[in-house]
């Protein structure tokens, strides 16, 4: 579970102020707003990359203590992209210690006819299928998912959805996300809508 208490974020403009929530596993939890509004700055908060105050604890512990259960991967300008699929699928796997088979998600996804390209080459579509294969290669406990399925066809899209659906049945997880596919989202189980207004977050249908 990941603990929130009085959580109050502020970059160039008030986020959130006091906010206190249980994000539990075993759920999916999607993340409304207004684009603009802060979506991506409280993920970013989860993983410490933006100040704040308050509290945020994983299983009781820090984010600092708490990095091999954490898996967050912004965008894909993240990327060098000098270094190629492979490369990032091996250090995924070596940091989260997965017991998970690359050569499986490479084959699901589609991308094993570009593993050793350079990522510089990729369009947008193929970024989004090596970000995806990560999350799952990672096989953390916590995936934060900013905008996940940009650029993903909706065949890909829907694969992506029922790969999410697979994981949570085995309710050890705990999904946060966010994605413009507010529709989409519905094929999803067990999912909490939190929406992001007036400096606070709430539950909503």
């Amino acid at each position: 579970m990941i603990k929130i208490e009085n959580l109050t974020i502020t970059t160039r403009q008030p986020i959130l102020k006091d906010f206190s929530f249980n994000l539990k596993t075993g759920y999916i939890y999607q993340i409304i707003a207004e684009n603009g509004a802060g979506k991506s700055t409280f993920l970013r908060a989860l993983t410490q990359l933006v100040d704040y105050k308050g509290i945020i604890v994983y299983d009781n512990k820090s984010y600092q203590q708490s990095k091999e259960k954490v898996f967050f991967f912004e965008d894909n300008s993240w990327f060098d992209k000098n270094l190629n699929c492979l490369d990032y699928l091996n250090l995924t796997k070596k940091l989260w210690r997965s017991q998970h088979s690359i050569s499986e998600e490479v084959n699901f996804w589609g991308i094993d006819q570009f593993v050793k390209v350079p990522i510089k080459k990729y369009s947008l579509g193929m970024k989004q299928k090596l970000i995806i294969a990560m999350y799952f290669l990672s096989d953390a406990p916590y995936l934060l998912m900013d905008e996940i399925t940009n650029g993903l066809d909706k065949e890909n899209r829907d694969k992506f959805y029922s790969r999410l659906n697979a994981l949570m049945k085995q309710n050890n997880k705990c999904i946060i996300l966010t994605s413009h596919y507010a529709n989409e989202i519905n094929s999803l189980n067990n999912v909490t809508r939190l929406k992001l207004e007036n400096l606070s977050m709430h539950e909503v249908n």
